[in-house]
């Protein structure tokens, strides 16, 4: 299993460890990469990851606060590995939203830039199921927020056009 993310919150993390005192697991490798100059494959080559297996890859967290030209080219990449899978996250333009909610979104948006975190990239879901289709994935399923609210949360009747995160899960399948 390999764990990703950018090196000073890598560093943190190792340091969080060492001062809990938790060795890191020997199934578990942790990579530093910077999604917007490296390529994430080549970082998980130079630590054994083999490319011409199947992998699974959770990508949450991450692609509001990469570039839109970053999130496509590692979903390019992803998108070459035999059998590939990859569950991520991201947030539709404000300006999808009626007035009424895009006010509460803007301030969300507004306060993660001010600690630093600013959303760098935005996607319309018909859009990325094309670009996904087009990179070679072949199953994908977006749920937006009231799918999420109704799968997950038992919710009867959420409310229509509510901002917050879409997930997606996107399959690269073995071709015969």
């Amino acid at each position: 299993m390999f764990e990703v993310d950018r090196p000073a919150t890598q560093r943190w993390k190792r340091e969080c460890l060492e001062k809990a005192k938790l060795p890191i697991p020997s199934w578990l490798t942790l990579v530093t990469v910077d999604f917007e100059r490296e390529s994430l494959l080549e970082r998980l080559k130079t630590v054994g990851f083999k490319d011409d297996r199947p992998a699974f890859f959770t990508w949450l967290g991450v692609v509001p606060y990469l570039s839109r030209d970053a999130v496509l080219a590692t979903l390019s990449l992803i998108a070459r590995i035999p059998d590939a899978e990859v569950v991520f996250e991201y947030g539709r333009s404000p300006a999808a939203y009626p007035p009424e909610r895009r006010a509460g979104y803007e301030a969300m948006i507004a306060r993660a830039a001010a600690l630093g975190e600013p959303w760098l990239s935005f996607f319309n879901p018909d859009e990325l199921a094309n670009e996904l289709s087009r990179l070679g994935f072949h199953e994908i399923e977006d749920l937006s927020p009231r799918d999420v609210a109704v799968r997950y949360f038992g919710e009867r009747d959420p409310p229509q056009n509510a901002p917050g995160a879409h997930f997606v899960h996107a399959r690269r399948a073995l071709t015969s």
